[in-house]
């Protein structure tokens, strides 16, 4: 077994589409730029509960999430940003893995959101350990004292950022535990 530390420099990935469409209780976002994106981006939009993803790209104006959205009429003109992934930290493809504790800094002049995320490789599941947490600017967040997570093997720690390189982050992980 080992200690490790995990580092991601500059995480946050942000498109931004300013004039989408929204029908009530849809999975479909159309009149966006599909440039840049991809399968597993996360929706940042009023319309759309948190950890909500891009489950296909339709053409080069629509996507399809996995998540209906929570509007009861129409919305047009909106802004929705799809934040992209940081991997942080994948799991050997032997062992399994610990994260003991995190600490995510606020790289901007502003507030920024952050979702920390565990992807299971063995199931194609990703799970939000923290999701839209608001983290101040000059400030950081911190995971710990709460519990240990464990990681298969493959697993991984993902992060989301609604700032361009908005966070960077620090985690300290136990490796090659059996």
């Amino acid at each position: 077994e080992v200690f490790v530390n995990a580092l991601a420099k500059s995480a946050g990935i942000v498109t931004t589409s300013p004039s989408a469409s929204v029908g009530p209780n849809a999975t479909v976002i159309a009149g966006v730029s599909t440039v840049g994106l991809s399968v597993g981006y996360l929706v940042d939009n009023q319309h759309f509960r948190g950890g909500t993803k891009i489950v296909s790209i339709d053409s080069t104006s629509q996507v399809t999430v996995d998540r209906a959205s929570t509007n009861t009429a129409s919305a047009t003109n909106q802004t929705v940003n799809f934040l992209g992934v940081t991997t942080a930290f994948t799991a050997s493809a032997t062992e399994k893995s610990i994260l003991i504790g995190g600490t995510f800094a606020n790289n901007t002049d502003n507030q920024v959101a952050l979702t920390v995320e565990l992807y299971d490789a063995s199931t194609s599941v990703g799970v939000a350990l923290a999701s839209e947490i608001p983290v101040p600017a000059g400030s950081s967040f911190v995971i710990s004292d709460t519990g240990k997570t464990i990681l298969e093997p493959t697993d991984e720690l993902r992060v989301y950022c609604n700032a361009a390189n908005g966070i960077d982050a620090t985690l300290s992980i136990l490796t090659g535990v059996s």
